[in-house]
């Protein structure tokens, strides 16, 4: 079902993102720990929220297949830039639903539909969290979580817009996907644990749907983008999921459902 095998190696610089390329810090933060309950099993999640009174949009933030083994702290520089933007990100740990530590090819194979159901449950959590504004919810994914991001968003129209990087189309769905809202595709034109086609194909599936994907290669650059592409992509994200979770779409309806 997964592409190709990702290996811990893939993983262990997988978001050295750089929070201050995404332009100055707006608000200070608050870091909390939540949780919610999917499969029966507890989910842990990690919030990071303006320190300002109201609500704000939201933003999931999805790890890889090293789960939060490696990154944990890039993780949580990208979430808190995040809230100093303006939004509420929430690390969600979806492999609490497996007990997973780290996930190989057999792994996400066995899994991956439990981890999705995970990501959907993340998404009931942030529509009724009390510091998320009503309709206003993003997802950011890198490698699997990539892939789980545009799976979430094909399958749950509360999802207003997705960034991901190094991901794709998981393999199962056959190159179909039931919606696709703002996405940012983000790949390196050099990687070689999920190939540069996959971000082709979701360029080429969104564009079927009507969407305007917004397409960000960079050239040369692996699984793992050197530093300076990380900065690059960092910014690119922050300013990219700010941008589409405004409150701008005044036409929206407020009762928005899951296609699950």
């Amino acid at each position: 079902m997964f592409p190709l095998r990702l290996v811990l190696a893939a993983t262990l610089s997988c978001l050295s993102l750089h929070a201050s390329a995404a332009g100055p810090a707006e608000f200070s933060v608050v870091q909390s720990r939540e949780s919610f309950v999917s499969g029966g099993r507890r989910i842990s999640v990690e919030t990071f929220a303006p320190a300002a009174p109201g609500r704000f949009p939201a933003v999931l933030v999805l790890h890889s297949s090293a789960g939060t083994l490696f990154g944990k702290g890039q993780l949580e520089q990208f979430s808190a830039a995040l809230a100093q933007r303006g939004m509420v990100a929430f690390m969600v740990r979806y492999f609490d639903r497996t007990g997973t530590i780290f996930a190989g090819d057999d792994g996400i194979e066995k899994n991956l539909h439990a981890w999705e159901d995970t990501v959907a449950g993340a998404l009931d959590f942030a529509s009724i969290h009390p510091r998320v504004r009503r309709g206003s919810i993003g997802i950011f994914g890198y490698s699997l979580g990539a892939f789980l991001a545009v799976s979430a968003a094909s399958r749950d129209d509360r999802v207003d817009a997705v960034a991901e990087l190094s991901g794709g189309i998981f393999t199962y769905l056959g190159g179909h996907l039931r919606r696709v809202p703002p996405t940012l595709i983000m790949h390196g034109t050099a990687d070689q644990r999920v190939a540069p086609s996959y971000a082709r194909e979701l360029e080429r599936v969104a564009r079927q749907h009507g969407a305007q994907p917004t397409v960000r290669l960079f050239p040369g650059e692996g699984h793992v983008l050197s530093k300076p592409a990380q900065a690059q992509a960092s910014a690119a994200a922050i300013s990219f999921l700010g941008a589409q979770l405004e409150p701008k779409r005044t036409a929206k309806t407020s009762g928005k459902k899951s296609l699950r």
